[in-house]
């Protein structure tokens, strides 16, 4: 509109100068080198309106040029990057389907114009895993970490097909290189609770599953079944690898809470027999005896090889008065009696013990005390109970 005005300006001016120049044209002289021009003042009037209008054309077609390729590098711009976000779906969706070299492809190629060139790389690596190539996947992998810089979500994508693969000592690498924060999640908590146990890892794993518990991704019933199994693989290495006293050692420093369950207790009296030291397995599991008569500690007794099983069996005995109909006592009391030659103190525990609750290593029992009593009929009878219980 700008230009129009002046435009209109510029032609009033000529129509009101022009009557009055015409009768003293006047000129005008051009020298440039050899070269000279001359003409009428009004002739290098129009010649320069010729001239500007010229110029106001040209910047006109210039910028008509210039926004016809910004639009057109705009829309080719819009299209590539409308037919990644369309490639990418399918992708995904190929993903879902299980289609996982169509899905690579298409995610792969659309990487480049991608508003999320990194989802497009993992995405990628996991199809290609699920295809068995693994050198594709740990290049696409390498893409991703190149692009966040080792990002949260680069990590725990390589750490969750590594641990597809079983090689768990990767995973956990990948796992260790998170933020602190990261490791709160769930499922970081639940790719630990598959790479402890199967490195070996029981103390991280004993600290793991309280963890785990609280956050709902294991139920309680589960909680004390793993924690169990765990300490018992805890005192086991630590037996095998440091001797009994490390097992003490360990023992001393546990929570109270873990220590009044008999089945960790148990695990720690094996450990000690495993680790030869009958006699502080004995003094561990006595004074536990004596404030539970708990079947898992009495078939550990069952286990202890003492050189003098007299003191044991006193305490045993003591215990009945406290738990009379205690079948698995009355058992074990009668295998002390057996070890000890005291056959008639034997037969007596184990026919108690039958009364009580019938089972195969009562019968066995009693048919040896049989046996060493020259009663071969009856150790008959009662061998073939125990066959039959």
């Amino acid at each position: 509109m700008f230009k129009i005005l002046i435009l209109l300006v510029c032609i009033a001016i000529g129509l009101a100068l022009g009557p009055q120049l015409a009768g003293n044209k006047g000129y005008v002289l051009i020298a440039f080198d050899n070269y000279t021009i001359e003409m009428s003042v009004t002739s290098a009037l129009f010649l320069s309106f010729i001239c500007f209008c010229v110029l106001l054309l040209s910047l006109w077609l210039a910028r008509w040029l210039w926004l016809s390729f910004s639009r057109s590098g705009a829309w080719w711009g819009h299209r590539r990057k409308q037919k990644a976000i369309n490639h990418t779906q399918q992708g995904m969706l190929a993903m879902m389907r299980g289609d996982y070299q169509h899905a690579e492809k298409l995610v792969s190629k659309a990487a480049t114009y991608s508003d999320a060139p990194a989802l497009n790389y993992l995405t990628a690596a996991e199809a290609a895993q699920e295809q068995g190539q693994d050198k594709k996947r740990d290049k696409y992998l390498e893409q991703a970490t190149r692009l966040t810089n080792n990002d949260s979500a680069v990590l725990i994508t390589q750490a969750r097909l590594q641990l597809k693969q079983q090689n768990y000592s990767a995973a956990l690498s990948s796992i260790e290189q998170l933020p602190h924060d990261n490791l709160k999640q769930a499922a970081i908590k639940r790719m630990q609770m598959s790479i402890f146990p199967a490195l070996g890892l029981w103390q991280r794993y004993i600290d793991l599953l309280p963890l785990a518990n609280k956050a709902g991704l294991i139920d309680n019933q589960h909680y004390q079944s793993e924690l169990s199994e765990a300490y018992k693989n805890l005192f086991l290495e630590l037996a095998n690898s440091q001797g009994s006293d490390a097992v003490a050692t360990h023992w001393n420093g546990m929570p109270r809470k873990q220590k009044k369950q008999m089945t960790i207790a148990a695990a720690a009296c094996r450990a000690l027999i495993t680790s030869g030291d009958n006699a502080a397995a004995y003094q561990l599991l006595g004074d536990l005896l004596n404030r539970h008569a708990d079947i898992e500690l009495l078939e550990v007794a069952a286990e202890l090889k003492l050189s003098d099983p007299h003191p044991l069996l006193q305490q045993l005995t003591g215990l009945i008065r406290k738990h009379p109909n205690n079948a698995d006592l009355l058992c074990l009391i009668g295998q002390l009696h057996s070890q000890q030659q005291q056959w008639s103190e034997a037969k007596e525990r184990f026919e108690q013990s039958i009364k009580l609750a019938p089972n195969s290593q009562c019968y066995q029992g009693l048919a040896e005390v049989h046996r060493q009593l020259d009663e071969p009929e009856q150790a008959i009878h009662y061998y073939r109970q125990a066959l039959s219980n």
